[in-house]
């Protein structure tokens, strides 16, 4: 049976050799180690795209990063609305998985506002497949004051809006309002990325954003990183590089004070790209994606330095917070 993926992979594979050509590599026990760990990569593909979701689908990741969430932002429902105010405004979807988050944030700002308020939905993320699902989502949702849709497929990680919004903002949608959830924060240094994001923001726009905090002890249980439902996702960056299930060994580790998603590969392989040659031995190591997770306060003290007056509240355990930032 053909297969259906094999052109996706040659030009993800084009991409990855690419990068690698450019960023080099480390060395780790006197093997090279490469990185990968930039969001985009993870949804390049359908089969990225499809394993992202299937993933998002799995009880043990639904309940903290959808459901959980979800009912956040209908109890703190009002204080966004207020913070929003009555004007239309551009909803910005920074990596919006199937969109169906946005769905029920913009009900509970109906809720609020009797659905008065215009809003243009504009989705990001670097997957076509996954920008079409959360736009056909938003259009099944039915909501009758959504009333423009502008998706972005996006080459970075969302942080760097102003190509975004100085082309969104118009006499009718003047305010921007982005949401960043899911935990999609955490794949990133949040202090630079909150730096971009108040660069880019004018004043009035709004932010919300949604991540894990921890409690305890720092940089502990590890082994719920080793699960089987990360591997089934990202084993498919691999199989663009041209690697095999049983040539790749998964594995999770803390590292630079984050969780780091770490292959080892079981044979070598060499890969031409531009007249080049890159050379992958057995024991070479790809780090495909990083986890920082903070307390609660350093979580609040991070958008303190670039937003007045945010408003911070964590669930019931003190295991995930959700964060309203107005610039």
């Amino acid at each position: 049976m053909p297969d259906p993926y094999k052109g996706q992979n040659l030009w993800l594979n084009d991409i990855l050799l690419q990068a690698f050509l450019k960023n080099g590599f480390a060395k780790t026990n006197g093997n090279k180690s490469w990185e990968l760990t930039e969001l985009q990569y993870l949804s390049l593909t359908d089969e990225l795209a499809k394993g992202f979701l299937s993933f998002a689908k799995n009880p043990k990741y639904r309940k903290p990063f959808f459901e959980l969430e979800v009912e956040m932002i209908r109890k703190q429902a009002k204080d966004i609305s207020n913070s929003i105010g009555e004007n239309s405004f551009n909803l910005i979807d920074i990596y919006c998985g199937d969109g169906l988050k946005a769905v029920e944030f913009i009900k509970e700002i109906n809720a609020q506002t009797g659905n008065k308020i215009k809003i243009n939905y504009c989705p990001l993320h670097s997957s076509q497949y996954l920008l079409d699902l959360a736009i056909s989502n938003m259009k099944n949702a039915n909501l009758s004051n959504v009333v423009g849709f502008k998706p972005y497929l996006s080459s970075g990680d969302g942080r760097a809006l102003r190509p975004i919004v100085d082309k969104l903002r118009s006499k009718d949608f003047k305010k921007n309002v982005v949401i960043i959830l899911g935990g999609v924060i955490a794949c990133f240094d949040i202090n630079e990325y909150l730096f971009e994001m108040n660069r880019d923001l004018k004043e009035g726009d709004v932010l919300v954003m949604g991540n894990g905090v921890r409690v305890g002890e720092r940089l502990v249980d590890i082994d719920k990183y080793r699960d089987k439902s990360f591997h089934s996702w990202f084993k498919y960056l691999m199989f663009g590089l041209g690697f095999k299930e049983n040539e790749i060994e998964f594995d999770a580790r803390f590292g630079n004070s984050r969780v780091e998603f770490v292959y080892q590969i079981k044979k070598d392989l060499s890969q031409k790209i531009d007249g080049k040659t890159v050379n992958f031995k057995i024991g070479d190591e790809f780090v495909v994606g990083t986890l920082y997770k903070y307390y609660a306060e350093e979580f609040e003290k991070f958008c303190k330095m670039y937003f007045k007056n945010p408003q911070i509240v964590t669930d019931k355990d003190n295991e995930y917070a959700l964060v309203v930032c107005k610039k």
